[in-house]
């Protein structure tokens, strides 16, 4: 099947936690949005951070999914064009604020990413973070309907049913680009729910492997290999550059 989009994870794949793209990369991304791919971004962050993030690149067209693909934005412009939210239960948006307001006075300096939809508080240690699986053990309660994730700086408190697959299903009902037609490319726990919507799924040194069709020791190699897919593609349908 050929392949119309690619859709990469930020943190930990386009870059590390924290920084920039390197030029190298932002070049390889270039050369693939010049073969006529779209691209996109799923990620933790929400929309806005991603705009910031890519209105370097020189790609004004790219589709950014923030909060684990509940956001959708396309372009870097703001207000944005095209912005949506997937629905979830109004019980569900009541525990995620009570979640809020119990960690915050429970960790009263925390600091809390400013999400449109879920809740994500950024432990400064381990004790911190224990405080919070403590407290997600003895509310039981407010978890149902709500899936969490951990990072090596965060943890993530998002409606149950809008996960990175949710997203990328909701970017085929947009756009009409197909599973089969896409490319996902991460490298840890929450964006195996993409792998398991695209056509192709491109690690970077998951811990498990098998996660993923194939793995990367680097988004260079990964971005590499999507350009020789797409040179193939191209001699395929008899239009070499």
């Amino acid at each position: 099947m050929r392949k119309r989009l690619v859709v990469f994870d930020l943190d930990g794949t386009l870059a590390p936690i924290g920084q920039g793209m390197s030029q190298e990369n932002i070049d390889l991304l270039k050369k693939i949005s010049e073969k006529g791919m779209k691209i996109a971004i799923c990620s933790g962050k929400p929309t806005y951070y991603l705009c910031g993030f890519v209105r370097q690149m020189g790609i004004p067209d790219m589709i950014m999914l923030g909060e684990n693909g509940a956001v959708i934005q396309f372009g870097i412009n703001l207000p944005p064009q095209i912005y949506c939210t997937l629905p979830y239960e109004r019980s569900v948006k009541s525990a995620l604020r009570q979640i809020e307001e119990d960690i915050g006075e429970m960790l009263p300096d925390i600091w809390f990413q400013p999400n449109s939809v879920g809740v994500t508080p950024f432990p400064r240690n381990e004790e911190e973070f224990q405080k919070i699986e403590d407290y997600m053990k003895e509310h039981e309660e407010l978890m149902e309907g709500i899936e969490t994730f951990r990072h090596v700086d965060s943890v993530d408190f998002v409606p149950s049913g809008l996960t990175k697959y949710d997203g990328l299903q909701k970017l085929t009902q947009m756009t009409g680009i197909m599973a089969d037609e896409m490319i996902a490319v991460g490298d840890g726990v929450n964006d195996a729910p993409m792998f398991r919507y695209a056509g192709l799924s491109l690690g970077i040194q998951l811990p498990e492997e098998d996660m993923a069709d194939r793995n990367f020791a680097s988004i260079t190699e990964a971005m590499e290999y999507i350009l020789s897919m797409l040179q193939d593609q191209e001699e395929e349908s008899g239009n070499p550059d």
